[in-house]
């Protein structure tokens, strides 16, 4: 496959020694309420006004008709607990004071089955890849799962906050969120950016690819 320079695929980083969570938290965020949602809204909304009508005589029973109609309303609130539960998350994440400070890596092709690590698959996202700033055995992340997309500013220093008790959970701050995190955050931001700048020297260089 020919790839333009820093755009890998997941199955080639993971050969070279470069393993990372995919991103869930702002993938989640980013996709919010998604086409299923909105599909599985309309319906229910249909559902209801053919019992406030009573025109239930399309279904082939009543019975089926409320059997339906609870499996849409349970699909409805649990995809709405879902987005609700990382958005909340995606906040006490970014309440950290003391972010990791990290720069853009690459772009990585999400060839990799997301339930089986062994099977590859044609890569139909991507993400792009963070490197912890400063550090002997970086760390890597990636940023909100997208399409694929090959435009990024590699070497750009930027923060993630992680939950240290379960290090899968981190929000990558990119782009404008930097306008609206409070005073107190961005002083953790500058901290850990500083922090990284004053080593005066390059990050740790991992297995080459």
């Amino acid at each position: 496959m020919n790839l333009p320079s820093n755009v890998y695929t997941q199955s080639h980083l993971k050969r070279a020694g470069v393993r990372f969570s995919v991103n869930i938290v702002d993938t989640m965020c980013k996709k919010g309420f998604g086409l299923s949602y909105y599909a599985f809204f309309f319906l229910f909304i249909s559902l209801v006004y053919c019992y406030s009508t009573d025109q239930l005589f399309m279904f082939a029973s009543v019975k089926h008709f409320y059997v339906l109609i609870i499996l849409v309303f349970l699909y409805i609130l649990l995809y709405t607990y879902k987005v609700y539960k990382f958005f909340r998350i995606r906040k006490t994440l970014r309440e950290d004071v003391n972010p990791i400070a990290v720069m853009a890596y690459a772009v990585v092709l999400l060839d990799i089955h997301p339930t089986n690590p062994d099977k590859i698959i044609r890569p139909k996202r991507c993400a792009i890849v963070y490197k912890e700033c400063g550090a002997l055995k970086p760390r890597f992340f990636t940023g909100a799962v997208k399409k694929i997309d090959y435009n990024f500013t590699k070497d750009k220093v930027t923060t993630v906050f992680i939950d240290r008790k379960h290090p899968a959970y981190y929000s990558v701050v990119e782009g404008r969120h930097y306008k609206i995190i409070g005073k107190k955050k961005k002083n953790g931001i500058k901290s850990a950016v500083e922090a990284f700048e004053m080593k005066g020297s390059k990050p740790a260089q991992d297995n080459k690819l």
